[in-house]
C-alpha cells in the first residue's frame, strides 16, 4: 500500500471539510484495504477502506461487491473522473480524492464537494496499447494460441508491418503482460490485469476511432431490435448483445459492429442517420467468432462497463465467471 497518496487524500479532505482522517491498514486477511478513521472533533466514525490510484468504470463491479459486505464503505483514489463520482453516489459508495472531491454519508454526517479538478498529466504511450496495439491484444486476448503466429502471418492478416508486430510484441512483453513457457512458446500472464488496461484503453482511444454513426430505425425494428437481420456481416455489441448472453437486460441503446459501410446498411436495415439509440461501429478483429450475432464476450463486457451505469455493470457481472471459457 503507498500511504503518501492516502496522506495527500486525507491533507485536502481536512483542508476542504475540517475533518481529521487517520489510516489503518489492513493485514488480516481481509477484503478490503483498510480502515479509514474520520473524526470531526465530536464524534470518530471507523469506515471499512479501499484504495485505488484511479477509478475506472471496470472497477465499479469489484466495488459494488464490497459495498453489500461493508456497508459504509469509503473509496480513496488520486483521481476520481465526475462520471465515476456520479456512478459511486448513486450505489452509496462514500468517496475522497486528492483533489478535494467528496461524498460521505453517513447517519447524520453529509458532505459533498464536487467539480474541483486535477492538474492534467501527459502519459507515456506504450506500444502495446496504440490503436493497432489494441487491435492485436484484442486477438491474443480471445485466442492465445495467435501470440506464436509467425509475424509475417500477423502483419498479413491485420495489413500492419513486421516491424509493428514486433514492437507491439516487445512491449507486451516489457510491461509483464507476455512470457515465454516451459516449452519456449509465448503466453499471457497477469491476463486480469491486462484485460482492465485493455477495458480502459479500448474505450479511450480505439472504440472512438470505429464509430460510423448514430441512427434510429423507421420501420417496425424499431419496436423489436431482435428482428433485425443482422446477416453474416454485422454483430450486436454493448446492451443488445448482453441482453442475449444473460437474458437479463432490457436495452435501452443499441450497438452493432459491422464489416459493412454505413450506406449499404442504412439500405440494408431502413435506418436514418442522426439522433437514435443505433450506434454502429466498424468490426476489427479478423478470427472467427464462436456466436454468429454477438461480438466476443470480452467486448460485450468492455462496452458494458465502459457505460458506468449501474444495470449495464450488473449485467456485466454476470459474464464475468465465462469470460475466459466462452
Amino acid at each position: 500500500m503507498k500511504i503518501q497518496p492516502i496522506f495527500q487524500i486525507l491533507y485536502e479532505l481536512q483542508n476542504k471539510t475540517s475533518l481529521k482522517g487517520r489510516w489503518y491498514d489492513k493485514n488480516d486477511g481481509h477484503s478490503i484495504d483498510g480502515v479509514l478513521e474520520l473524526d470531526n472533533s465530536k464524534v470518530i466514525y471507523a469506515l471499512p477502506a479501499e484504495y485505488k490510484k484511479e477509478i475506472k468504470p471496470f472497477h465499479l463491479i469489484a466495488l459494488k461487491d464490497l459495498k453489500e459486505t461493508n456497508k459504509n464503505l469509503i473509496v480513496l483514489s488520486e483521481q476520481i473522473f465526475p462520471t465515476i463520482r456520479d456512478r459511486l453516489r448513486e450505489m452509496g459508495i462514500n468517496y475522497i480524492d486528492s483533489t478535494g472531491n467528496c461524498f460521505i454519508q453517513i447517519n447524520d454526517w453529509h458532505f459533498l464537494i464536487d467539480g474541483l479538478r486535477a492538474p492534467s498529466k501527459k502519459s507515456v504511450q506504450k506500444n502495446g496499447f496504440t490503436r493497432t496495439g489494441l487491435i492485436l491484444t484484442f486477438h491474443f486476448l480471445n485466442d492465445e494460441n495467435y501470440l506464436n503466429t509467425t509475424y509475417r502471418q500477423i502483419a498479413e492478416d491485420y495489413k500492419i508491418s513486421l516491424g509493428n508486430v514486433n514492437k507491439i510484441i516487445n512491449s507486451l512483453k516489457e510491461q509483464n503482460y507476455i512470457a515465454k513457457g516451459k516449452n519456449k512458446t509465448l503466453r499471457i500472464i497477469n491476463r486480469d490485469k491486462l484485460l482492465e488496461q485493455w477495458i480502459l484503453e479500448y474505450d479511450e482511444k480505439l472504440k472512438p476511432t470505429l464509430f460510423l454513426g448514430e441512427f434510429r430505425f423507421i420501420n417496425e425494428y424499431a419496436k423489436d431490435w431482435t428482428k433485425v437481420p443482422l446477416g453474416v456481416n454485422s454483430q450486436w455489441g454493448g446492451e443488445p448483445a448482453g441482453d442475449l448472453l444473460t437474458n437479463y437486460l432490457q436495452p435501452a441503446e443499441l450497438t452493432l459492429y459491422t464489416k459493412e459501410n454505413s450506406m449499404d446498411l442504412i439500405k440494408k436495415l431502413k435506418i436514418a442517420p442522426g439522433k437514435g439509440n443505433l450506434k454502429i461501429y466498424s468490426r476489427f478483429w479478423m478470427f472467427n467468432d464462436k456466436r454468429p450475432n454477438v461480438v466476443p464476450t470480452i467486448l460485450v463486457y468492455a462496452d458494458l462497463v465502459n457505460t458506468g451505469d449501474p444495470r449495464n455493470i450488473e449485467t456485466a457481472k454476470m459474464l464475468i465467471d465465462g469470460l475466459f471459457r466462452d
